[in-house]
């Protein structure tokens, strides 16, 4: 039976999880040294085979923290590289719905055919690089409607404050 995989983002809480975990064997090991060294430095003349055995012990475990260091930092690199690829999934997703608005404002400008072309070299060069599931494309046909509409209330704000500030300034 194969194991279910885990989403992106199931996956980088694990990572940050083990992240945290790694810092608390930090701190566990960075303990454990400080109390071999105190007991090195009390046994020194008593005891100077126990205090030889602790002082090994205690460089191999900063050679453990050295490595757990290590691991540390390339669990952070992981996290920030997954959050990368989640962002960029994130984009992927939505960008096509604004492609589509955007060809259908196109229509809007059928007087002016240097926008036009500049729109159309933008939509096909999208479609060209950018590899969009069907399903993505045609649900993003829906949602642009939408977006067009967002874009069209945020221009006639933007239109607004700019007349603000002219006629303020």
């Amino acid at each position: 039976m194969k194991k279910k995989g885990k989403t992106l983002a199931e996956l980088l809480i694990d990572v940050r999880i083990t992240r945290k975990r790694i810092r608390n064997i930090i701190d566990r090991v960075r303990n454990r040294i400080d109390v071999y060294n105190e007991a090195t430095i009390r046994n020194l003349s008593s005891f100077p085979h126990l205090s030889k055995m602790l002082a090994r012990e205690s460089e191999f475990l900063e050679n453990v923290i050295d490595n757990l260091y290590t691991l540390e930092v390339l669990l952070e690199m992981l996290e920030i590289k997954m959050e990368t690829l989640i962002y960029i999934g994130y984009i992927v997703n939505s960008a096509p719905a604004v492609i589509e608005a955007i060809k259908i404002l196109k229509d809007d400008f059928s007087m002016i055919p240097e926008i036009t072309l500049m729109l159309d070299e933008i939509y096909e060069g999208f479609y060209f690089n950018i590899e969009i599931p069907k399903e993505i494309k045609i649900s993003s046909r829906e949602e642009a409607k939408n977006i067009l509409i967002e874009a069209e209330n945020i221009a006639k704000k933007r239109e607004k404050s700019e007349i603000y500030y002219q006629l303020n300034t």
